[in-house]
């Protein structure tokens, strides 16, 4: 059977398998098993579980059985997911990444098992228990033995001096005793989510930002940077300010800076991991025209939403969309009206199914 066919077959039966928001054994938001299904069948379902925003690669021994499960929280503004999985190669594109648009920083360790990591920037050997930080903003690609993984996923913006400290090219690895607290912490915090009732994953969701403010604070965390996270709770503000008014063709810095009540330098320096405040702008106005026109119902001209989001005319929209997503704003209508599975095996629409989970990032 070819990928394609594996592909295939496996959207049915990911669909059937993944289960939200469980009503009883567990509060995860997201949760999904292969046992009880064929063994020629495991691979191809967590395959398509996993697509688009990774890629679980095939090879000789995946037709013979493939155990898989996943559970999935959101603790906002985090999300943890834990993963058991059979041996097996995956890899996250920079195609991938440019055109989903996820690029949360993502704290990890494998319990149990090892992780072979390939980035730009060189390999990593990552032991059972070694804590490593990497972006979804940038490729990557994993060989690894069975595997019991842990990741607390945090959106970029959330906390300023990860941005600043780290690089999106790159797996950093924490191995001073600090980062073996911070390991643990998350073990326990995994171990634990399944138990919680809503007061606790608030009470979590509280603990969990203190940890990582703190580690990020220790020398080990802030090995970049120098500046503790105190601007984080004013860019939020920005943030949610700017995405209420990216209709709004007075939407600029001078406003910006008089509603958060800062100085246009700080400005500036707040949104320098983003490459500026207007290309942060720029960058959100494109992400939500993209969805109107993956949506098969919107039936409204590339011209009308092109200037809904402030673009001063259809050319310069077109480019500046082919330039964010590697494609025109036609061809994501021209495929969004055909039928949804030509859809997602093209890849040209930010996937937000729900499939792998990933549709929680989308929301922290």
């Amino acid at each position: 059977m070819n990928g394609t066919a594996v592909h295939e077959q496996g959207k049915s039966l990911a669909r059937s398998l993944r289960q939200e928001r469980q009503p009883s054994g567990g509060n995860f938001d997201v949760t999904f098993t292969t046992e009880g299904l064929p063994p020629s069948q495991q691979f191809s379902a967590y395959r398509e579980f996993c697509w688009p925003v990774i890629d679980i690669l095939q090879d000789e021994r995946s037709q013979a059985g493939f155990s898989a499960s996943c559970e999935m929280w959101t603790l906002k503004p985090f999300a943890v997911r834990r993963i058991h999985t059979s041996a097996g190669c995956f890899e996250r594109t920079a195609t991938q990444a440019r055109r989903d648009g996820l690029d949360h920083w993502v704290f990890n360790l494998a319990r149990h098992g090892r992780q072979e990591v390939r980035t730009a920037d060189g390999e990593l050997d990552a032991d059972p228990g070694l804590l490593s930080l990497f972006s979804l903003a940038g490729p990557y690609s994993v060989r690894r033995t069975s595997v019991d993984w842990v990741g607390l996923f945090v959106p970029r913006g959330a906390f300023p001096a990860i941005d600043k400290a780290f690089s999106h090219k790159a797996h950093h690895t924490f191995t001073d005793p600090l980062g073996r607290l911070f390991a643990s912490y998350l073990v326990s915090l995994s171990d634990e989510l399944p138990h919680m009732n809503e007061d606790d994953l608030a009470a979590a969701a509280h603990a969990t930002r203190s940890f990582l403010t703190n580690f990020i604070m220790s020398p080990v965390g802030a090995a970049a940077s120098e500046e503790p996270d105190l601007d984080a709770p004013r860019l939020r503000c920005i943030r949610d300010f700017i995405d209420g008014n990216l209709r709004s063709w007075n939407l600029h810095t001078g406003r910006i800076c008089k509603m958060a009540g800062v100085s246009r330098s700080n400005l500036y320096r707040m949104f320098e991991p983003y490459g500026g405040v207007v290309r942060y702008i720029q960058q959100r106005r494109l992400q939500c025209a993209h969805e109107l026109l993956a949506d098969p119902a919107c039936t409204r001209a590339v011209n009308e939403i092109a200037s809904e989001y402030c673009f001063p005319d259809p050319s310069t929209f077109s480019r500046a969309f082919r330039h964010e997503f590697g494609f025109s704003p036609m061809d994501l209508r021209r495929h969004a009206g055909r039928d949804r599975t030509a859809l997602e095996d093209r890849q040209l629409f930010r996937r937000k199914s729900g499939a792998g989970g990933w549709d929680i990032l989308y929301g922290v």
